[in-house]
């Protein structure tokens, strides 16, 4: 191995450049949802835009699973709207707010109990999830993060999962 690449190893490693000055860690920005007293995390890239309760008026459709409440007119376009409550096999609450979210242009919105904030995460931070035995949502979430200030502990959210029809 070079001279030059050791040293850009050793670099990468101590999260520092070839001239040995400090680079900030790439992070992603998070969006933080309250469902059922579990936080969860979605990847703002995924996030188009957010409705209140009383601005969402859902219609419902025959023949969909339970947890698919019907869908919405989202400016002329149809968006189905997905329970993440009953989705995670909580019981469903009363108050919501819908989060929509755009998949390279497929779109779908989740009731979630609340949104809390966003945050930036270092993708190396995120610890993967415990395995349980018969959890079929469990491949809904991809990792564990901690927030560092808060002492909460977020669950992130895969959402190419919520098109795979779980």
């Amino acid at each position: 191995m070079s001279e030059e690449t050791m040293a850009a190893q050793r670099a990468e490693d101590a999260d520092l450049d070839v001239l040995g000055e400090v680079v900030e860690p790439e992070k992603d920005k998070y969006l933080i949802f309250l469902s059922g007293g579990i936080y969860y995390g979605v990847d703002t890239k995924y996030i188009k835009e957010m409705i209140t309760q009383w601005e969402t008026s859902i219609t419902w459709l025959p023949m969909l699973p339970p947890h698919v409440k019907g869908v919405i007119n989202l400016r002329g376009g149809v968006v189905p709207i997905v329970d993440f409550r009953l989705l995670m096999g909580q019981i469903p609450g009363d108050k919501f707010c819908t989060v929509i979210l755009d998949m390279g242009g497929v779109q779908i919105g989740i009731l979630v109990d609340e949104v809390d904030q966003t945050v930036d995460i270092d993708p190396r931070a995120v610890l993967p999830v415990p395995y349980q035995s018969g959890v079929e949502t469990q491949k809904m979430v991809t990792g564990m993060y901690s927030l560092p200030d808060s002492g909460k502990t977020l669950m992130v959210l895969d959402c190419t999962q919520l098109l795979q029809g779980h």
